[in-house]
């Protein structure tokens, strides 16, 4: 069985930042169609974790069943400022070193998710709201 998508989105569960990750994801991505696991810090329960590491082994179950069951040939993995689950996971409070440390998790998981996926064409945002709209970049 297959739900013939193609595309895997990870992204965190923060009810902020959904209307943005959903706009992004069919409006300026193209893709109206996919396999979506929404889950707090987003990619981060992907990443090797010694402070929970039964988190990353659900999260690549949950990964290879929607990935099998939608084909994917395409992981779209965002991540966003002001993330509260990586500020509750006492990861740090300043705002610079967060980010770095959500940008090094999207490394590891991109990584991993090559070593899974193959061809899949592996893709890595970060939101940060502004104003009234919010800005996406490729990291």
């Amino acid at each position: 069985m297959s739900v013939e998508s193609g595309v895997l989105v990870v992204h965190c569960s923060d009810p902020r930042f959904q209307a943005p990750f959903r706009d992004f994801v069919r409006t300026q991505l193209g893709v109206e169609r996919y396999a979506l696991l929404a889950v707090p810090g987003g990619p981060q329960f992907l990443a090797p974790s010694e402070d929970l590491p039964k988190f990353p082994w659900v999260g690549w179950q949950w990964v290879r069943f929607l990935g099998k069951l939608g084909n994917a040939e395409r992981v779209i993995l965002i991540a966003h400022d002001d993330c509260l689950w990586y500020q509750d996971a006492r990861f740090a409070a300043d705002p610079a070193i967060l980010r770095a440390r959500q940008i090094r998790d999207l490394d590891e998981v991109s990584a991993r998710l090559r070593e899974r996926f193959g061809d899949a064409r592996i893709e890595r945002y970060y939101i940060r709201l502004e104003g009234e709209g919010a800005v996406f970049e490729a990291v």
